[in-house]
């Protein structure tokens, strides 16, 4: 039996040139030749068959699904891209909306400010007409004390009142105040003429940096003018000197009129003057900052004994000359100057140093003799300053006029004026006692 073997070969065919009609030569002459063929297939072949066939079945129906599932995607992108169109179409109306709400708003809130400004306005005038005629019953019961300790008539205090409502208009000072401290000011004596001029004085001293009130500005003011014989023309120097000195030292105004009201009388029963006890009080209160009382109350008891007998005496034999040659104390000021001098080269350690101490004021003054003696150069600067500086209340009481709180207490002041006019007039008292009455009978037939 031959052996198989395997033939490599490299054809080269040349159809023929008359292929047609060969062609239709054998179509014709097999046209009535019925044959059966049979084919034999291998099972592997037809089994490879099958899978094919069953994987193209399933490429088919994975191909449906594919399809499927491409419709139904685009069916979602169409709705998603209703569902844009639709929320870009939300976005445009609510944008729309939001802008008429906020016109809307706008408009509400013009409306709202408006109103509220209106009814503020209107308010206001009510609460100020109220205030107003508070005010003006309020005046007219102080000035009624006023004439209960003048003996004058209302009538006859119409300068005063004049001179109230001026002062209050131009300077910017409430005239409750004003009238409080004329009242104060008509309980010494003074006439109308000293009331006046004084009240101008204490008005411009309310507008002070220095001073904390008018009516305790208006104690001292009398102090002054009773002990040191300052006339009501002479006080706004007094009060300039206690201005400038508490502008320019440690030491309050208030402090300086309490001093004066707590030993100003012994200062000028000792031949003081009223700018020595300031400069001296100024040098220990700067110094030691003690109180005020305490301070006051120590120079009472300092300058009483300072002219003693014994005390002069006791000087005398230490060195220190008291007395002038008629043989009358020298003054309170010049007396601490001259100690001042005299024990300038004693150390305080000294005893001759304690015994003058003591001599002067006792174991319970002595925190206020040392300072008095050893300080009297800060004592000479404000005796200085305060010679200078009388005008000084004037200058401030100018400066405070441009401040707005002055302005607006100006036109306060002039609304309160326009009401106390009202309130003096015959037509509204009667319209008053109407009312009045009117409310009495009410509260009768309430009662009944």
């Amino acid at each position: 039996m031959a052996q198989k073997f395997n033939i490599v070969a490299q054809l080269q065919l040349q159809g023929p040139s008359n292929l047609n009609q060969v062609v239709s030569q054998i179509q014709s002459k097999l046209k009535n030749v019925n044959a059966n063929i049979n084919f034999n297939v291998s099972k592997n072949a037809a089994s490879q068959a099958q899978q094919a066939a069953s994987a193209a079945q399933n490429l088919g129906k994975s191909s449906a699904a594919a399809q499927k599932q491409v419709s139904q995607l685009s069916k979602a992108s169409k709705q998603a891209g209703a569902s844009a169109s639709q929320a870009s179409k939300g976005m445009i109306e609510a944008a729309s909306a939001a802008e008429a709400f906020g016109k809307q708003s706008a408009l509400a809130v013009k409306r709202f400010a408006a109103f509220s400004v209106s009814a503020g306005i209107l308010g206001g005038f009510v609460a100020s007409i109220k205030n107003g005629i508070s005010a003006a019953i309020d005046f007219e019961r102080e000035l009624v004390k006023v004439s209960q300790v003048t003996g004058k008539s209302i009538d006859a205090l119409s300068a005063l009142t004049n001179q109230i409502s001026a002062l209050s208009k131009g300077m910017g000072v409430a005239s409750a105040e004003l009238v409080n401290v004329s009242r104060i000011l008509s309980q010494t004596g003074m006439t109308a003429d000293e009331v006046r001029i004084s009240l101008k004085t204490l008005a411009q001293s309310s507008l002070a940096p220095t001073f904390k009130d008018m009516a305790n500005t208006a104690e001292g003011a009398i102090a002054i003018m009773r002990q040191f014989g300052v006339t009501a023309d002479g006080l706004g120097k007094k009060l300039g000197s206690i201005n400038a000195l508490a502008s320019q030292f440690a030491v309050e105004s208030q402090d300086l009129i309490f001093a004066i009201r707590r030993a100003g009388g012994a200062f000028q029963a000792a031949g003081g003057q009223l700018e020595e006890l300031l400069a001296l009080f100024t040098s220990v209160r700067a110094t030691t900052r003690e109180s005020a009382e305490t301070i006051a109350t120590g120079f009472r008891t300092i300058f009483t004994r300072m002219q003693r007998p014994k005390t002069i005496k006791f000087l005398r034999q230490a060195g220190v000359e008291l007395q002038n040659l008629e043989g009358n104390f020298v003054g309170p000021y010049e007396a601490v100057k001259r100690l001042s001098h005299a024990l300038r080269t004693l150390e305080s350690t000294d005893p001759r140093f304690a015994k003058i101490v003591e001599e002067l004021g006792g174991f319970r003054q002595v925190s206020k003799v040392i300072p008095l003696i050893q300080q009297f150069a800060t004592a000479q600067r404000a005796l200085a300053v305060a010679q200078q500086g009388q005008g000084s209340l004037a200058r401030d009481a100018a400066k405070a006029q441009e401040t707005l709180a002055v302005k607006i207490m100006k036109v306060r002041e002039e609304f309160l004026t326009l009401f106390r006019e009202i309130a003096q007039s015959k037509t509204f008292k009667v319209f008053a006692d109407v009312a009045l009455n009117m409310a009495s009978s009410l509260i009768k037939v309430g009662d009944s």
